[in-house]
């Protein structure tokens, strides 16, 4: 599984902004409850002085509780506005992970010459591969491990893996009964997606794991194939 990690400035600002919340946040929940301590006198049967600092149980400050009502409105916007903002930049920072390009044959109907270039995190070709497969259209598979919101502001975007390449037919009856090619790659789903998926150890930091494809027309035309938080999608390629 690919789990990339996002850094930056953004990222960055965004953590010290919920950390200044956190603190703010905890600030003035202990003004709100916090306990108050007396200073005791005690004198012994000899007539003998003692004195000691009583601290008192916590209740609930409404005198002084105006200011960390404040505070308490304060922290929790901030750390709303770090998760908004964080989940936008992680919704919009999608990663290139590969390149296709698929040609039907005339003389060959139901039949595409499919190119294949796998890209890394940072858009530079891996490998380069062709296929012969069966059909109308291509479809491109992944296995996804989504993170819950919380995790969005460290910059981890879901996770990926490319699993399956694979050809389909725009006939229902062909789809039925005609030859299928399929592809792994990169050794299928993995143990990992399959440990994860329905564990109730990771749930707190796996908010969901499903299987996510594309497909486009075998129509000569190259597209780039994206991973969002969400799943994979096509764009047709600019050059």
């Amino acid at each position: 599984m690919n789990t990339p990690v996002q850094l930056g400035p953004p990222q960055l600002v965004l953590f010290l902004v919920a950390v200044l919340g956190v603190g703010l946040l905890i600030s003035s929940l202990m003004g709100l409850f916090g306990g108050r301590r007396e200073l005791e006198e005690f004198e012994d049967e000899y007539g003998q002085r003692y004195r000691r600092w009583r601290k008192r149980r916590r209740e609930l400050r409404w005198r002084r509780g105006a200011s960390g009502i404040i505070m308490l409105i304060l922290a929790v916007s901030l750390l709303w506005l770090t998760f908004a903002v964080q989940s936008y930049l992680g919704l919009t920072n999608d990663i290139k992970v590969a390149r296709v390009q698929a040609t039907s044959f005339e003389n060959a109907p139901h039949n595409m010459d499919l190119q294949l270039t796998m890209l890394d995190k940072d858009g530079n070709p891996t490998s380069t591969k062709s296929y012969q497969i069966n059909g109308d259209l291509w479809r491109l598979e992944c296995v996804m491990i989504k993170f819950p919101a919380w995790m969005n502001i460290l910059g981890i975007h879901s996770s990926y893996k490319l699993t399956r390449l694979e050809g389909s037919y725009n006939d229902a009856k062909l789809e039925s009964s005609s030859h299928h090619v399929v592809v792994e790659l990169n050794g299928g789903a993995g143990d990992f997606f399959y440990q994860t998926y329905g564990n109730s150890l990771t749930k707190p930091f796996v908010d969901a794991t499903y299987g996510n494809g594309v497909f486009e027309p075998a129509d000569g035309k190259t597209y780039d194939i994206y991973v969002s938080q969400t799943g994979l999608y096509a764009k047709q390629a600019s050059n």
